[in-house]
């Protein structure tokens, strides 16, 4: 029969929620010994045992210089062949991007009604910076990081933990995804200020609090972004139905 719980367990959990809620980041650094012991109002030495417990699980790790991080693993903690098929197929997007409507929109529907002021301003501290990428529309690998950034600082603050962590799971796919979008809608005249326009939707509408607003602004936003790439694919598929045409019918002799 198991024992009594321990300060040092009942501390692991506190910091476990804060982990799992995104109170602690991943790849953040813990608060010193002293200052979080102090926070927690318990002993160093039980807060060290604490920290142990959530080093076992794989939750916290040490670096050499000093300093306790939380783990940067846990973005990608999927391990099925699947996510790196889909990560490496840039003909599933259609599929990641059904996904990450259902996932986006649902997103920015609870953050728009439970996001704090401080979770609303990095959400628009992240917009920015996103922005910033999308005007120039010229590097489309740091724009699919500051993209898939903005769109997670919604997911964070949507309070709701198992859409955090399917999310975070699944970080290197929608990244992956997001780069391969954005180097070919960057190739469309003007794209960046529909995009630029859309996010600003989503944002508004989380920083006022209209969940509806904001579920249906992130779902117009896909759904732009599902058409402009299926209308493209179907542009170059006629494109090469006019070449095999042109090859079939040219004349030999006159090459």
């Amino acid at each position: 029969m198991r024992g009594k719980t321990t300060i040092a367990e009942i501390v692991s959990r506190q910091l476990e929620d804060m982990i799992a809620e995104g109170a602690l980041q991943v790849g953040v650094q813990l608060p010193s010994e002293r200052v979080l012991a102090e926070r927690l109002e318990v002993s160093r030495p039980t807060l060290r045992e604490a920290k142990q417990i959530l080093t076992s699980k794989g939750l916290l790790t040490s670096r050499q210089g000093g300093g306790t991080y939380v783990t940067t693993s846990l973005n990608s903690s999927l391990s099925d062949p699947l996510t790196n098929l889909l990560k490496e197929r840039p003909e599933f997007r259609y599929d990641i991007l059904e996904l990450r409507q259902t996932l986006d929109s649902e997103a920015a529907f609870l953050a728009a009604s439970r996001a704090t002021n401080l979770e609303k301003q990095n959400i628009k501290e992240k917009y920015y910076d996103m922005v910033k990428f999308h005007l120039a529309a010229e590097d489309h690998v740091a724009s699919a990081l500051a993209d898939i950034n903005f769109h997670l600082s919604i997911t964070e603050a949507s309070h709701n933990i198992a859409l955090l962590h399917v999310t975070r799971s699944i970080y290197d796919v929608l990244l992956s995804s997001i780069e391969n979008n954005l180097k070919y809608l960057y190739t469309i005249k003007g794209i960046e200020k529909h995009l630029t326009q859309q996010h600003k939707s989503i944002l508004n509408s989380i920083i006022d609090g209209n969940s509806k607003e904001a579920r249906s602004a992130a779902k117009k936003h896909m759904e732009f972004v599902n058409e402009s790439l299926s209308n493209m694919d179907k542009e170059k598929e006629r494109h090469n139905r006019f070449l095999h045409h042109t090859s079939v019918l040219s004349d030999p002799e006159s090459k």
